[in-house]
């Protein structure tokens, strides 16, 4: 079976002698690979994938066809992951204000503790009943 789950896209070069050329840049964004030409790899990415074209055009092959393989893998969050403890019903955003929500196990306002979302613009809150 010829899986192709790790190919993000592929460019594949022609020369007049018959001889051809693929250059695969990865999903990860940066692991180039060569078929044929000189075999040469890359780790630097899209950088690596126009050094090795323009070598092989300047070289006397042509361009013949590139497409996309697959989506390139998704950027690691920068939100923090949830407390253990956090309630699975999040919500997306703030209904008011649009802004990102937090958890807290303990909030208190007006006489009352106990687990909430919070909005991290307008201050917007719901408490959360378990």
């Amino acid at each position: 079976m010829d899986d192709h789950i790790h190919i993000q896209r592929t460019w594949h070069l022609t020369h007049p002698d018959g001889s051809t050329v693929d250059i695969d840049l990865w999903t990860d964004g940066y692991t180039v690979r060569v078929e044929g030409g000189d075999g040469e790899d890359g780790d630097r990415g899209q950088r690596d994938v126009d050094e090795l074209i323009a070598k092989y055009l300047a070289a006397g092959y042509q361009r013949a066809r590139d497409y996309t393989v697959n989506d390139p893998e998704p950027e690691p969050e920068d939100t923090p992951e949830p407390d253990a403890d956090e309630p699975a019903d999040r919500p997306e955003c703030c209904p008011e204000c649009g802004s990102a929500i937090e958890y807290q196990a303990e909030h208190a306002d007006h006489g009352r503790s106990g687990p909430a979302w919070l909005c991290l613009g307008c201050r917007w809150g719901e408490w959360i009943s378990r």
